[in-house]
C-alpha cells in the first residue's frame, strides 16, 4: 500500500535558505520557496507525525511524538530535493523539543521531554545522559536555546500555569542531582502552550489556555556580569489580549510579536502589546503552525484546513485613514478617483472640484446650479465619464480630457424624463440605467460621445421602493437588482422576463459582477449568488439560472472589481472597509473607515490601492496600502472533520470526490498527479446552504459521456435538512478547473421549514419533533428516468420517505416509519429479484431489513400522505450483531447469497453471510449462513469498512490502522484471516470509500480530519 494524498492539518513550518520544509502527517515535504513547487517528499515515521523541525548543517532534524530523525537533503535533476533518512530512533516518551549541540557538534543532540527531563544524545552511539530538572512536572511546551556549544538554556512550560528557566552545561555531570531552576514566571491563567526566546533581544514570549500573549523582559542586575540569566530579573513587559480561543504559538520577529491560535487568527502586535493587525488566515480553521523566512521578510502559516499560506510582514502596518480635505460650511456628497488619478469631489450647494495627488487646493471647479439640491453621481466603469442626475429628470454627463491641460468638458446635458431620477447606473463605458418614478428604466447609450438615445425602456414591478441598486447588461438582456433584494431580468418585453425574488434578503442587490464563467450578485446578506445565462433550447431567449450561494467575510458587498488574476469584492463590516480576494478566499484588505454609509472609491493600482471615502463631512483616503499580500502554497480543503465523502464517477481517468462536513459546507475537488508521482489535491468548488453539518451525501447520476457527466446530489445532515443539488463537470479536458464545474442548488427540505414553525404547538401535530432531530444517512431508489424514493435515517428513530420529481424539481414527504426510540445512524437499500428491501442500522447494534413491496410504492408515489403505512411496514428479518451504534457497512451478492459486513463502535469488525427466501405468499426471510467476527483487529471504534474485491474486506478505525483482511466461504465455511496492518494519519476517521480503476488498482480514501489516499492493487 501506498500514501499517493494527504490533506490533514500543518503542525509543523520550517524555512530553511531558498527551501520551506513541512510536517504534515508522517510525511516530510520540501517547496521551493520562489515558486512554491514542491520538490521533495519522504515519509519521516511510520507511526507518529511532525510536530518539529529544526534546521542544521545540511540537515534538518525532525521530532514528532516519540519518534526523532535526522535528515540530509541536496538538490538533483529537475530541481528535485533528494531526502536521505539517516537516523531514526523512537523513545519511550513524548518529545516536546529538540536541538544540535551546535552547528560544529551534530553528533549530539538535546532532547527535551514531556516530564522535564534533558537526554544528552549521541546520535552514532544512542548512548545518552538523563538530565532531571527539580521540578518533576508534565509540560505542554518548552523551548531550548543555545548559549554556546556547551550551554543550553531550557524554558518548560507547565501544566500548573508556570514557565520554569533552568540551564546545563553539557560537560558537567548531572547524575547525582537535578537541575536547579533559575527562575519561575508566572502569570497565565491556563496550560503554557508555546514558549519563544529571542536571545539577541532578551525577551520571551508565551501563550497559553487563557488566551493571552505574554512578553517577558529579561533584565541584568550585574552590569559585570554578561549575560548571566542566574543574576537576571525577568520582569512582565505586557500581556496581550485579541484571541477569542486558545493561543497556540507566537514568534518575535523584529519589532512584531506574531500569534496564533485556534480561533484562525494571526495577530501582530508591537512590543509595547499594541494590536497592529488582525488577519483571518485559514477560513476558520485553527491556526497550527507558523515560521518567518530567513530574510524576515514573509510569514508562513500552516493550518487545521490542510493549507499553508504565506504573508508579506509587513501587514503589521496598520492601515489607517488620514483626514484630506474638509470644507467648513460645505458637506461633500459624493468622492471618486477620475482615470488620471486625479480626485472630484461633489459638495452640496453643486459645486464639483477636482483635485491632483500633489495639491489641497482645487485645480478646476464646476458650478452645476441645477443639482444643488439633488444630486446623483456615477463613474463609468473606465472612469472618464461622469454622470449626473437631477431630480428633474435631468441628465448632465463630462468627460475627463487627458492632455497637458487637465479639464472636464460637458458632452451630454439633456433632459431624459418628467419626473425625478431615483437611481443612475452605468452598463459599460457607452450605456447607462436611468430608474424614474414608478419603475420606469431607460437605458441611455452615447453616441459618439455628442448625443444620446433611448435603447431601450422597461419597467419594474410595483414595490415600496421602486428603483434599481445594481445592474448589468450582458448577452441583449438587462439584469438588474432592487432595493427589496429582487433580481429582474428583462429581454425583449417591457417587463420582467424572470423574477428572482428575496435573493439577497430584504436589505437590496448591491452590484453584479462576472468569476470566470459564471455571474455574481451581492448585496448585504453577507453572501456572493451565482447564476448561470443560457438559452432556452424551445423558445431560443436567453434565460439566468440560480446555481448556488456562499458565504464571504463581508456583510455588505458593494462592488465587485476583476483585475487580470483575481476578482475582488469590495464591501463594508461594522465599521471596516474590506476587500475579498475570490481566488485566494479570504479577505485581503481592512480599513476602519466608519461603516458602508457614506460615499467611497477605491482603485487598484499595480499591487497597491487607493481608498478614499467621506467620513465626518471631511475627504478621508489612504494611499498604497499592499491588497495582493498573500499566496497559497497548499491550497485548503475543510475547515473541520469530513463526515461523508463520494466519488464523482466519469467515463474518463479524471478523480473528482464530493464531501460534506461538519463546517456546513459541500466541497468538490479533484487529483491532479505531480512530478513527484504523489496526487495534489486541487479545489473546485464551496458550496453553502445548510444551517448545521453536512452528515451524509448521495449521488445519482444521471448522464454522462467524455465531455460531461451530469448528477443529482441529495444531501442530508443537521437541523433536519434535506438539500437537491445538480452538479455538471465538464470532463473533456486533461486537466479540470473551477470553470468546469458547475452545482445548482435545486431545492431543499426542513422539518417544520425553519426556527419559528418549530416552536409552535398546534392541535395538527401528530408528535412534538425534537428540535435536535438529525438527519443521519440517506438512501435512493428509481423508479424511473423521473422519480426518485428517498428514504432517510434520522437522529429520532424515523425512516423518513419523501419522493423526488426530477421534471418539475419538488421533493413530497410522504410518510415516516418509526422503529423505536433509537437513532438510526445507517441506511442502505437494495433490489432483491423484483422486492425493494431498506436496510437500516441504529444505536442498538441491530441490523432490520424492510420490505417496500409494489403496493407500499403506488402509496408512497399517491401523495396521500396515508399516515396508516406506518403499520403497513415492519421489519421481515432482523440481524443482532453489535453491542452498540453501527457506524459503517458494505454489502454485495456473490452467487445469490448476500455478503455483509459492519464495524461499530463496539471495536466489533463482523462478516456476515445471509439469503432472502420467499414464501409463495411473497412474504420474505432472511436465514443467516455464516458469520465471523473479531475485536481485536482494531482498538478504537471502527467507522469504515468496505469490500475490496471477491476475497479482501479492507476497515479503519478511530485508532488511525488501516486494516485487510483475507476471506473465504466454501462448503458453508466462512473463514478469515489478517492480511494487512498498516498506519495512516487521518485523526477522528469517519469512513472508508473505494475507487477502481481500469488496470485493477484500488485507490481507497479514509476521510475524517483531512483526508488520505492510499493505493495498492
Amino acid at each position: 500500500m501506498e500514501s499517493i494524498a494527504l490533506c490533514r492539518d500543518v503542525l509543523s513550518i520550517k524555512c530553511i535558505k531558498e527551501f520551506i520544509f513541512l510536517g504534515v502527517g508522517n510525511q516530510l515535504r520540501a517547496f521551493d520557496r520562489s515558486n512554491f513547487k514542491n520538490i521533495g517528499i519522504i515519509d519521516a515515521f511510520p507511526i507518529d507525525v511532525i510536530h518539529g523541525i529544526i534546521e542544521g548543517e545540511n540537515k534538518i532534524l525532525v521530532f514528532g511524538g516519540r519518534s526523532l530523525g535526522i535528515f540530509t537533503y541536496k538538490k538533483i535533476k529537475n530541481d528535485e530535493l533528494q531526502f536521505d533518512n539517516i537516523f531514526y530512533h523512537y523513545f519511550s516518551d513524548w518529545i516536546i523539543s529538540a536541538d544540535f549541540y551546535s552547528n560544529e557538534n551534530q553528533d549530539n543532540v538535546y532532547i527535551l521531554f514531556a516530564h522535564n527531563n534533558l537526554y544528552l544524545f549521541n546520535l552514532n552511539t544512542k548512548n545518552y545522559k538523563n538530565i532531571l530538572c527539580e521540578e518533576k512536572c508534565i509540560i505542554y511546551s518548552g523551548c531550548l536555546s543555545r548559549e554556546n556549544s556547551n550551554e543550553l538554556v531550557v524554558l518548560s512550560g507547565t501544566v500548573f500555569q508556570e514557565i520554569l528557566l533552568w540551564k546545563i552545561n553539557n560537560k558537567k555531570d548531572y547524575s547525582a542531582t537535578d537541575v536547579p531552576i533559575i527562575h519561575r514566571l508566572k502569570g497565565h491563567n491556563g496550560v503554557i502552550f508555546s514558549i519563544s526566546y529571542d536571545p539577541s533581544q532578551q525577551l520571551i514570549t508565551s501563550t497559553s489556555d487563557d488566551r493571552t500573549i505574554r512578553l517577558w523582559k529579561i533584565k541584568k542586575t550585574d552590569v559585570k556580569q554578561d549575560d548571566d540569566l542566574t543574576t537576571s530579573t525577568i520582569d512582565i513587559v505586557t500581556t496581550m489580549f485579541g484571541h477569542t480561543a486558545r493561543v497556540w504559538k507566537s514568534v518575535i520577529i523584529k519589532n512584531y510579536v506574531i500569534s496564533i491560535g485556534e480561533d484562525s487568527l494571526i495577530c501582530i502586535w508591537s512590543l509595547d502589546g499594541k494590536l497592529c493587525n488582525k488577519i483571518i488566515a485559514h477560513g476558520g480553521a485553527t491556526i497550527w503552525s507558523i515560521d518567518v523566512s530567513d530574510d524576515r521578510s514573509t510569514i508562513f502559516t500552516g493550518g487545521g484546513d490542510g493549507a499553508v499560506n504565506s504573508w508579506p510582514l509587513n501587514t503589521g502596518d496598520k492601515s489607517e485613514l488620514i483626514p484630506y480635505l474638509s470644507y467648513d460650511n460645505k458637506t461633500p456628497k459624493y468622492v471618486n478617483y477620475l482615470a488620471s488619478g486625479n480626485l472630484i469631489v461633489f459638495i452640496d450647494g453643486g459645486k464639483l472640484l477636482t483635485y491632483n495627488s500633489n495639491n489641497l487646493m482645487p485645480n478646476l471647479t464646476i458650478n452645476l446650479t441645477r443639482y444643488e439640491s439633488y444630486c446623483l453621481m456615477q463613474l463609468s466603469p473606465n472612469r472618464k465619464l461622469i454622470g449626473f442626475a437631477s431630480k428633474n429628470g435631468d441628465l448632465t454627463i463630462y468627460q475627463e480630457i487627458l492632455n497637458e491641460n487637465f479639464k472636464l468638458q460637458k458632452i451630454i446635458d439633456q433632459k431624459i424624463v418628467e419626473t425625478k431620477i431615483f437611481s443612475l447606473q452605468w452598463l459599460n463605458d457607452e450605456m447607462l440605467l436611468l430608474c424614474a418614478d414608478r419603475g420606469a428604466l431607460k437605458i441611455i447609450k452615447i453616441i459618439d460621445n455628442k448625443r444620446i438615445d433611448v435603447f431601450a425602456e422597461f419597467t419594474l414591478p410595483p414595490n415600496r421602493e421602486c428603483w434599481t441598486t445594481a445592474s448589468i447588461y450582458i448577452n441583449n438582456i438587462l439584469i438588474c437588482g432592487d432595493r427589496s433584494g429582487n433580481v429582474f431580468v428583462f429581454n425583449f418585453d417591457k417587463n420582467p422576463q424572470q423574477i428572482f425574488s428575496k435573493i439577497h434578503g430584504k436589505l437590496g442587490v448591491q452590484s453584479f459582477g462576472y468569476l470566470g464563467n459564471k455571474l455574481i450578485s451581492t448585496g448585504r446578506d453577507g453572501t456572493v449568488r451565482f447564476y448561470k445565462i443560457y438559452k432556452n433550447p424551445s423558445t431560443a431567449s436567453i434565460k439566468l439560472q440560480i446555481l448556488h450561494w456562499k458565504k464571504i467575510p463581508i456583510e455588505w458587498g458593494s462592488k465587485i472589481i476583476k483585475t487580470n488574476d483575481d476578482t475582488y469584492i469590495l464591501g463594508f463590516k461594522e465599521i471596516e472597509f474590506m476587500i475579498y480576494s475570490c481566488r485566494l478566499d479570504r479577505l485581503t484588505l481592512r480599513i476602519v473607515c466608519g461603516g458602508g454609509h457614506r460615499s467611497w472609491d477605491c482603485i487598484f493600482n499595480n499591487n497597491n490601492v487607493n481608498f478614499v471615502c467621506i467620513r465626518d463631512k471631511q475627504i478621508h483616503l489612504l494611499n498604497n496600502p499592499s491588497c495582493f499580500m498573500s499566496n497559497s502554497i497548499i491550497s485548503g480543503y475543510h475547515t473541520k472533520e469530513i463526515h461523508s465523502l463520494s466519488f464523482i464517477k466519469t467515463p474518463t481517468k479524471h478523480k473528482i470526490i464530493m464531501s460534506g462536513s461538519e463546517d456546513c459546507t459541500i466541497r468538490i475537488c479533484t487529483f491532479i498527479k505531480n512530478h513527484l508521482n504523489k496526487y495534489d489535491i486541487i479545489p473546485l468548488g464551496t458550496f453553502d446552504g445548510h444551517k448545521s453539518n453536512v452528515i451524509s451525501l448521495k449521488i445519482v447520476n444521471l448522464h454522462e459521456d467524455n465531455d460531461i457527466t451530469k448528477n443529482l446530489v441529495f444531501s442530508v445532515g443537521g437541523r433536519a435538512q434535506l438539500f437537491v443539488w445538480q452538479i455538471n463537470v465538464k470532463t473533456n479536458k486533461q486537466l479540470i478547473s473551477i470553470e468546469d464545474v458547475t452545482m445548482i442548488e435545486l431545492t431543499s427540505f426542513m422539518l417544520n421549514s425553519n426556527d419559528k414553525d418549530r416552536r409552535k404547538t398546534t392541535k395538527n401535530n401528530k408528535y412534538l419533533m425534537n428540535p435536535d432531530t438529525r438527519f443521519m444517512d440517506i438512501t435512493t431508489y428509481q423508479i424511473d428516468s423521473n422519480t426518485i424514493i428517498l428514504f432517510i435515517a434520522c437522529s429520532d428513530g424515523f425512516i423518513r420517505i419523501f419522493t423526488y420529481n426530477i421534471t418539475n424539481n419538488i421533493i413530497f414527504y410522504a410518510t415516516e416509519l418509526l422503529y423505536m426510540n433509537r437513532c438510526i445512524i445507517k441506511i442502505h437499500t437494495f433490489l432483491h429479484e423484483t422486492n425493494v428491501i431498506v436496510m437500516t442500522m441504529a444505536t442498538d447494534g441491530k441490523i432490520n431489513f424492510w420490505h417496500i413491496n409494489k403496493s407500499i410504492i403506488n402509496n408512497i408515489l399517491s401523495q396521500k400522505n396515508d399516515n396508516n403505512i406506518d403499520d403497513l411496514i415492519k421489519p421481515f428479518g432482523s440481524l443482532s450483531i453489535h453491542q452498540s451504534g453501527i457506524n459503517s457497512y458494505d454489502l454485495k451478492m456473490i452467487n445469490n447469497l448476500y455478503y455483509l459486513t459492519t464495524g461499530g463502535d463496539d471495536n466489533k469488525l463482523n462478516i456476515n453471510i445471509f439469503k432472502i427466501n420467499t414464501s409463495e405468499a411473497n412474504e420474505l426471510s432472511i436465514f443467516d449462513l455464516a458469520n465471523w467476527y473479531t475485536s481485536t483487529a482494531h482498538s478504537a471504534q471502527i467507522t469504515g469498512v468496505k469490500f475490496i474485491d471477491d476475497n479482501h474486506i479492507a476497515s479503519v478505525a478511530i485508532d488511525q490502522k488501516f486494516v485487510i483482511h483475507n476471506y473465504t466461504y466454501n462448503n458453508e465455511i466462512l473463514k478469515v484471516k489478517l492480511f494487512k496492518n498498516e498506519q495512516f494519519f487521518i485523526a477522528d476517521v469517519q469512513g472508508l470509500e473505494l475507487i477502481h480503476e481500469n488496470n485493477n488498482k484500488i485507490i481507497a480514501c479514509a476521510y475524517g480530519q483531512g483526508l488520505s489516499m492510499i493505493n495498492f492493487q
